[in-house]
């Protein structure tokens, strides 16, 4: 009988711990259901307002349509062209005030890129509409490039050939 004593006694403190083991997983349900009912009561936004904004800046505003001109480019194409040189003159179209203004910060590196491309050109496939309006794609491309990479990141909407000589 002195046996069966701590056994029974045994049996107990296993029950105490299991007793214990089960009141503290109830609490935390309780805290998960609580949390769990808070987020969906709010929308599942659980970040601040504060933090949301610092994450995403805000979009500059569309504005007035402004041009930017840029001076007339002449580059020389290549020696086996029949064509010795093209002359372009672009405006730029844009309807943020910043974009306009990183379009006159940047137009050294703007111009350096554009007078490259010009030179890679071919004469045949610039007597083509669609040449021309490959070219003028380029010339957007890579005017948004600079704007991405140095500026607000505005948009430019469109550029636009002035000028387009070929001789």
């Amino acid at each position: 009988m002195a046996k069966e004593q701590p056994q029974a006694e045994e049996e107990q403190a296993s029950g105490g711990k299991k007793k214990m083991i089960m009141i503290i997983v109830g609490a935390l349900l309780l805290v998960g259901i609580a949390v769990g009912a808070t987020l969906f009561l709010m929308g599942g936004d659980a970040a601040p307002a504060e933090a949301t904004a610092e994450a995403e800046p805000p979009k500059p505003e569309k504005g007035d349509p402004t041009y930017v001109e840029l001076k007339p480019f002449t580059v020389n194409l290549g020696p086996e062209d029949p064509v010795g040189f093209l002359q372009v003159q672009i405006n730029v179209l844009t309807y943020f005030d910043d974009v306009a203004e990183q379009l006159d910060k940047n137009k050294p590196l703007i111009r350096n890129n554009l007078t490259l491309l010009f030179g890679q050109q071919k004469s045949e496939d610039l007597r083509t509409p669609e040449g021309k309006v490959k070219l003028q794609n380029e010339v957007k491309d890579s005017i948004q490039q600079v704007i991405n990479k140095y500026g607000s990141g505005g948009e430019i909407e469109n550029v636009f050939f002035t000028t387009f000589v070929m001789q």
